[in-house]
């Protein structure tokens, strides 16, 4: 059993270097221009080991994207907010500052994706991730009265993903409780109390 355990660290290991060189090299070159050559030298391991864990780049695209989104939604405090409404607005602001501290963290991977022509299915699945969040965190009485639900769900959550956007573009000017604070404020003008 514990052979085992020591193999399942050294595969997260390597999985983990294979990501992160990917990540940087993506920041540095368009993703056309990477080879499995050029990832396997910079992860350190040969290219049998990355085809071991990857059919191809695209492959590696694909689930470096899917791993980051699932991590980002689950770096939030509040996931019980998939199933019910988010009524404190002090855990909702947590649940926001511990998202904004994941973007933080993943700077490169989210700055790499943001702002890549090849990469404009990431935006939409990240858009559909946050509505997805938010869906049931409006409140359609008071502010949203009278509103479309989609029309309401779509504008917040184009919002929400342009901000984080923004934000990443320029080199995250403001800290993560800053921006989970002010992101918290205008949610809450629009009678939506937490998207996480």
């Amino acid at each position: 059993m514990e052979v085992k355990v020591k193999k399942d660290r050294r595969i997260t290991r390597t999985k983990e270097a294979i990501n992160r060189a990917f990540v940087e090299l993506f920041a540095e070159k368009a993703f056309d221009r990477i080879t499995i050559n050029d990832i396997a030298e910079r992860a350190n391991v040969n290219r049998a080991t990355v085809y071991l864990h990857y059919a191809d780049k695209y492959d590696l695209l694909d689930k470096c994207i899917e791993d980051h989104l699932n991590q980002m939604v689950t770096a939030c405090s509040l996931n019980k907010s998939f199933q019910q409404k988010v009524t404190d607005l002090f855990e909702a602001t947590e649940a926001l500052k511990s998202l904004f501290a994941y973007f933080e963290d993943h700077f490169l991977f989210f700055s790499s994706m943001l702002s890549s022509q090849n990469t404009v299915a990431f935006r939409e699945c990240m858009l559909g991730i946050t509505k997805t969040l938010i869906q049931k965190q409006i409140d359609m009485e008071g502010a949203n009265r009278g509103m479309d639900p989609e029309v309401t769900l779509q504008f917040t959550a184009s919002a929400f993903v342009g901000t984080v956007e923004w934000w990443i573009a320029n080199q995250m000017p403001h800290p993560p409780a800053m921006m989970a604070e002010q992101a918290m404020k205008l949610l809450k003008r629009h009678d939506i109390y937490c998207m996480v």
